[in-house]
């Protein structure tokens, strides 16, 4: 019996029995169903695909129609998509062909995941990825990290880090110094556990190295490839000038309701997101349906990557909403029946009439007394 773990919570189990030469394999596969699913659609995947170099999952057709709206929407047509997931530059992407068997498995065992005939036939018109495809300028690209030279030194020598063999604020990588690869940038740093300055991002366990480089004065006139300090800072510190895409699950009705609401209140949204991160700082928030990883632990101090920072405010607006009085909603919102399946329908995210004509912000009912 072989057991395989995937990343996430280990929560459900699957049995694959194989036949060979008249003698059975077990094969069991322990597996967090949120691990399985699109995080475009948010669905379980479907013709799922896998992007390089940070190897995240789509559907084929979800995935296709991001690279479609990417390449219309960029002015340069030969640069590589960003992953919708952690907006690395996608160099390739394929179908793989054993996560297929995998939600084959899953939806066998939980029929309530499969999609409904319309909806899958609708991913399929979108799928363009039939083999493994390879996007943006790649020839010869390396990813190493050009090491930082005094001024008298003219070697073109390359490191991944730049304190492998060059000291910074006091610190030089010793020959065996364990390193973290940056989720964002691809780069290399020193893994110190014993620093105060953050490396994983607390919401989903990943590296990044923008904060890491900036505490120790490595810019990007330093290394080639090094993160922003915007793309991994505390959650006090980042700026919010606009809400998320992915906003009430993407449900674009909602988030029109929600804006008006801001505008409503007569405060800037950095001003209600300041508001309603006291409150989570004060624990007055339900954080159960915060989906991030140590949710118990996150502070406005904790680092969050971008991505995780959309998912934070996705989860401070919702409760913006719903505790929100029906009589300050605007009256196209205050009038609307709210779904059964609230904030977890994916009706919604295939049928704008239905998105439109009930709320969907809310807790779902369905099967509640």
């Amino acid at each position: 019996m072989l057991f395989i773990f995937l990343p996430g919570h280990l929560v459900y189990t699957f049995d694959i029995t194989a036949a060979k030469d008249h003698d059975k394999n077990n094969v069991k596969i322990v597996l967090d169903i949120e691990n399985a699913k699109c995080s475009i659609c948010l669905n379980l995947w479907h013709d799922v695909v896998t992007v390089a170099p940070c190897f995240h999952n789509f559907c084929n057709g979800c995935f296709s129609e991001w690279l479609r709206r990417s390449s219309t929407n960029s002015r340069d047509k030969s640069q590589s998509a960003a992953c919708p997931q952690c907006r690395t530059a996608v160099q390739s992407v394929g179908r793989n062909h054993f996560l297929h068997n995998i939600e084959e498995a899953i939806l066998q065992a939980f029929s309530s995941l499969q999609r409904s005939d319309e909806e899958i036939a609708m991913l399929e018109s979108y799928a363009s990825v039939k083999s493994n495809l390879v996007l943006g300028k790649q020839k010869n690209q390396s990813r190493k990290r050009p090491l930082p030279r005094p001024s008298d030194e003219s070697d073109d020598s390359e490191l991944p880090c730049p304190q492998c063999g060059t000291e910074f604020v006091g610190f030089r990588c010793s020959p065996g110094v364990a390193h973290l690869q940056c989720n964002g940038c691809g780069g290399m740093m020193p893994a110190r556990s014993n620093n105060s300055i953050q490396q994983k991002c607390l919401g989903c366990d990943r590296a990044f190295c923008g904060a890491y480089w900036y505490s120790q004065g490595v810019n990007s006139s330093h290394c080639s490839r090094i993160c922003n300090q915007e793309t991994f800072r505390r959650i006090s510190q980042h700026d919010i000038s606009g809400l998320p895409e992915t906003l009430h699950g993407g449900n674009p009705f909602e988030k029109d309701i929600t804006e008006r609401c801001i505008q409503q209140s007569g405060k800037t949204l950095q001003a209600v997101i300041s508001e309603w991160i006291t409150k989570f700082d004060n624990k007055e928030l339900d954080r159960s349906r915060l989906q991030l990883n140590n949710v118990d632990t996150i502070t406005s101090r904790t680092h969050l990557c971008n991505h995780c920072y959309d998912k934070f405010i996705d989860f401070l607006l919702y409760w913006f909403r719903v505790s929100m009085p029906r009589n300050l909603l605007p009256p196209d919102a205050a009038n609307r029946d709210s779904c059964w399946y609230g904030f977890m329908c994916r009706t919604q995210h295939h049928r704008p009439d239905h998105a439109k004509k009930l709320n969907h912000v809310c807790r779902p009912t369905r099967g509640n007394p």
